[in-house]
């Protein structure tokens, strides 16, 4: 639900500065009002929303270059974590990794762009990133790393990718090129390939931004 309102915010469907009602969620989603305050409270936490008593929540929202600026630390960040886990990532992670690698090639080549092909982009990368979040091994780095997706999901760079063969063969390139470094354990490759990894990420997800741009309000 949260993601699902995020994605909206992103794509202008939702402009900054709307207020954002209960009821008004609850019927556009088809849902009660129960889901959609907690998922107003995740978007508070987030810092794309802001919750006022007896109001609603206010859109304070993302813009390209909000998208852009964060994917530059996050970039580093995961850059960092990559090159940890390159050091010491384990038989058993590097299994995972070649698992996520496999859903990702599979999805590449499907020719749906459905719902259900999206979940499972979302899963192989979640697995990925995961993979190497635990490998580094350092708690301080993956907290820090969290705090980032929470302002801005990584997922959300599928719907640049979504219906773009070209664009979905890059990313699972860039993803195997990553996985091959740390498992040959070379960190330096493997922080340069995740750098600009996360950057073409971001690139992607503030151009799809910029060009799903409408105008519309809830209240």
């Amino acid at each position: 639900m949260a993601a699902a309102i995020h994605r909206q915010i992103l794509k202008g469907e939702i402009p900054v500065g709307t207020w954002l009602r209960h009821e008004s969620l609850a019927k556009e989603f088809g849902i009660s009002r129960t889901p959609v305050r907690e998922a107003l409270r995740v978007l508070n936490a987030q810092g794309i929303v802001t919750i006022v008593r007896n109001r609603g929540a206010r859109v304070d929202g993302h813009s390209s270059h909000d998208v852009l600026e964060i994917g530059v630390v996050r970039a580093e960040l995961e850059g960092l974590a990559a090159e940890l886990a390159a050091e010491r990532i384990d038989d058993d992670q590097i299994v995972q990794l070649d698992n996520a690698l496999q859903a990702f090639r599979q999805i590449a080549t499907s020719v749906s762009v459905d719902d259900d092909v999206a979940a499972k982009w979302v899963q192989a990368n979640e697995l990925f990133h995961a993979v190497i979040l635990e490998a580094a091994g350092n708690r301080h780095l993956t907290t820090s790393i969290k705090e980032l997706r929470r302002k801005l999901p990584h997922n959300l760079s599928y719907g640049g990718y979504k219906g773009n063969s070209r664009l979905l063969n890059k990313n699972v390139q860039e993803h195997t090129e990553i996985a091959d470094a740390i498992k040959a354990q070379d960190g330096a490759a493997a922080r340069r390939l995740m750098s600009a990894h996360i950057r073409s990420s971001n690139e992607t997800t503030a151009r799809w931004v910029e060009q799903n741009a409408t105008h519309r309000s809830i209240s």
